[in-house]
């Protein structure tokens, strides 16, 4: 038992440090006022467990990003997060986001796959990774939740959740601000907001964004095009009862996400895309099926629409606060990508969901209990071409999602100082698909095949715990939780056209502290998770010989380690932060297999055995329940246990330091200087030599004056200042074993910005 015995060796580690921590407390007193300052560390309220809280009283491991965080980081879209966050990979795949979370995720290249991490913005889930952009504006906060978060969320959050908090109306206040920012590879940002009083009750805040930003590939890809805009209504007539009602829409423009060929073509620049010229000559030179796929060319574009209609009511009955958040999303995704391949897409897809809860808080009980309803119906089509030769197929798709679930979580006081914890939910999911595989290439389009099916799905996740009060400002905890994800269905026939849910189980101890009268916050936690019947997808021949997309339940793994936190506040001039998180990560199993006569041995690093026969016994059983080669050919079966988890780097951190220099006749100049660092880790499942990314370290810094009556600010900024390249995912060419494409980091930008805020 290694694993175990390593988390209990962790878990040891975390109660000595937080023995040592409850004595430092006692025992350390703070120096006089000039050396230490006279302003604390902030309290942070966050919403994680579905309620007002600080920050250090939340029994989980949470990262939390403020408004000012945000706007120094300059975060635009989701993949942004990667370079302000530890233990979180995010790449795309197609026009889809990627995002994981310990390496617990989803590798989403289909319309058909869905997230294993839930994005929410306002306490809405959004259900499709292609529906994520231009949400980071106007923003308050950004809460990263890592492990499950079943009892108390909506929807399925397996790994995590990221939670995106919009400012709110406020109520008396009528006021205005701009942002300005322009940089080279000709950046220019331009926000706003607006908030208007509507007299004592009421409020309505308008806030817009308008991206420009040129691509960081040699075809212009990569680059940042959007136009966003929300509405927020907000009325409370008395304390026990506001209603929130919020509207926005955005368009995403410009040629969208790019891939660069790994293993680099020797002399290459870093940032060449795949579509080059040189780099199509490169994907031609491998034998013997490169010079078969057809160039790949530079038009990709993106011409997506997202609209969002959604409502928060809260309305204290007595014994309970009721709320009710119904929901309403519109997708509209045109695009056209090269990775690897050319691949298009075209879908309108409608979200509704309704969630209900009741809650209560006081001095011995918290509790909340909710239900939640979820229909999404996708309709579209994904053209894949590689070439008229290998491959040029049009999928035609229209699956549906019916969710329903009810959820709660009680904590109960037994003593002052020591309190449980106990939630449970069950979730009932109903999917459907019908589509059609057409080949192009032929005249007339030919039908290569139909798939469909219909399948319920179901499964409990519960949660149990315990914290206990140290002191005032320092608090243990220990929780176990479960997570579910739903299975579905592959665009391919039986077989291999069912996955099933996978689960997580997550120990978690952690310790919150706060010492020096608040000026130094130490938050730490140890995890160890067994992450089973993981579902990853990958480019492989289905049972009827043609080139597919399939997801599969390709395995176990654990994955455990342990994450610290701090901030300190030495002076009032001065904070410093760090976060580094630790993670050990292992497949205990994991297969794939693949039709023996077009198996290329350079397309996996994994062990092969086989060939085996129509009707042979394999050396496993499949999710499904298939011991033998059910398929019509003989099959190799891959083995990559024991590989790293992809995506999981052994250690993440993220340091800055931020000082204030005054200035005379009042106001401050902030330095702020920051790295983010990761260990060498997997981009994919191959686990082919291009797919290994060794470390990296990426350093930032902004210098920004505000004066004395903070009505205005100016800044200079600086990102990636070493122009280091590293990579964030990407996909394997499908007909060229070891040859990957990838997506790449930002390199080296810079610029300047500007604000002003008009009213009170």
């Amino acid at each position: 038992m290694p694993g175990r015995s390593r988390t209990v060796r962790v878990g040891f580690a975390l109660q000595s440090a937080c023995t040592m921590a409850m004595m430092l407390q006692m025992q350390i007193r703070p120096a006089a006022a000039t050396e230490v300052g006279d302003e604390p560390l902030p309290e942070v309220i966050v919403t994680a467990e579905r309620r007002e809280e600080n920050l250090q009283k939340a029994s989980l491991t949470i990262q939390v990003l403020g408004s000012g965080e945000i706007q120094r980081a300059g975060l635009s879209d989701a993949t942004d997060l990667s370079r302000v966050t530890t233990g979180v990979e995010i790449g795309v795949g197609g026009v889809n986001d990627q995002i994981f979370i310990r390496g617990v995720g989803s590798f989403a290249e289909s319309p058909l796959s869905a997230p294993g991490v839930a994005f929410n913005v306002d306490g809405i889930y959004v259900g499709r990774p292609d529906g994520i952009g231009a949400n980071f504006y106007d923003v308050s906060r950004v809460e990263v939740l890592k492990g499950p978060q079943g009892t108390l969320y909506g929807r399925n959050a397996n790994g995590g959740s990221i939670n995106v908090i919009t400012n709110q109306p406020e109520l008396g206040v009528t006021s205005a601000g701009v942002d300005l920012t322009a940089g080279n590879f000709e950046l220019g940002r331009v926000q706003g907001f607006a908030n208007v009083a509507l007299g004592d009750t009421s409020a309505l805040r308008t806030g817009f964004e308008i991206m420009h930003r040129d691509g960081y590939l040699s075809d212009h890809t990569d680059d940042d095009i959007h136009q966003a805009g929300r509405l927020r209504y907000k009325f409370k007539p008395s304390d026990g009862f506001s209603l929130l009602v919020n509207a926005d829409y955005a368009h995403l423009g410009g040629r969208g996400g790019g891939s660069v060929w790994l293993p680099r073509r020797p002399g290459s620049d870093a940032y060449e895309a795949t579509t080059a010229a040189a780099a199509n000559d490169y994907l031609h030179s491998f034998l013997p099926l490169g010079p078969l796929v057809d160039s790949q060319n530079p038009d990709s574009f993106q011409d997506s629409t997202l609209f969002n209609l959604s409502a928060q009511m809260d309305w204290d009955i007595g014994f309970a606060t009721l709320s009710v958040l119904p929901a309403y999303r519109h997708t509209d995704i045109e695009a056209r990508t090269y990775s690897g391949l050319r691949y298009s897409q075209s879908e309108r897809t409608r979200q509704e969901s309704l969630e209900a809860r009741l809650s209560n808080s006081n001095s011995w009980l918290t509790w909340v209990v909710g239900t939640y309803y979820f229909n999404e119906t996708p309709n579209g089509s994904i053209g894949v071409y590689q070439s008229n030769i290998l491959q040029n197929y049009l999928i035609d798709y229209q699956p549906t999602t019916k969710a329903a679930a009810g959820f709660g979580q009680v904590t109960l006081s037994v003593t002052g100082r020591f309190r449980l914890i106990g939630g449970g939910r069950y979730t009932h999911e109903h999917a459907t698909l019908s589509g059609e595989i057409n080949n192009q290439a032929t005249d007339p389009v030919s039908l290569i095949e139909a798939f469909g099916g219909d399948k319920t799905f179901s499964g409990w996740t519960y949660k149990g715990g315990a914290e206990f009060d140290l002191t005032a400002a320092s608090m243990l905890y220990a929780t176990y939780s479960t997570g579910f994800k739903s299975g579905g269905f592959s665009q391919t026939v039986a077989p291999l056209n069912v996955f099933q849910p996978e689960t997580l189980h997550s120990i978690e101890l952690g310790a919150r502290n706060r010492f020096l009268e608040n000026r130094l916050q130490v938050n730490l936690s140890a995890y160890h998770w067994k992450y089973q019947d993981l579902q990853d997808q990958r480019v492989n021949f289905d049972p009827l010989g043609n080139v597919n997309f399939i997801t599969y339940n390709s395995g176990d793994a654990t994955i455990e380690g342990a994450t610290i936190d701090v901030v300190a506040r030495p002076t009032s001039r001065d904070t410093l932060s760090m976060g580094v998180e630790y993670a050990n990560s292992r497949y205990d199993s994991y297969r794939f297999q693949t039709p023996a006569v077009v198996f290329q041995p350079s397309s996996s690093g994994c062990r092969i055995s086989g060939p085996y026969a129509p009707g042979a016994a394999l050396p496993y059983t499949d999710s499904n329940g298939n011991s033998t080669n059910v398929g019509p050919l003989p099959i190799v079966v891959g083995d990559c246990a024991g590989f790293q988890v992809a995506r999981v780097p052994l250690w993440t951190g993220k340091v800055d330091y931020a000082h204030e220099f005054d200035v005379p006749g009042g106001g401050g100049i902030l330095l702020d200087v920051g790295m983010k660092f990761a260990t060498a880790r997997w981009l994919n499942i191959d686990f082919v030599p291009a797919e290994r990314d060794g470390a990296y370290r990426v350093f930032d810094a902004s210098l920004d004056y505000v004066p004395a009556n903070k009505k205005w600010q100016v800044g200079l900024f600086g990102r990636n200042l070493g122009n280091e390249v590293y990579y964030t995912g990407g996909l394997q060419q499908s007909f060229v074993g070891g040859l990957f494409a990838a997506n790449i980091g930002a390199p080296r930008t810079y610029g300047a910005h500007a604000s002003y805020r008009f009213g009170n």
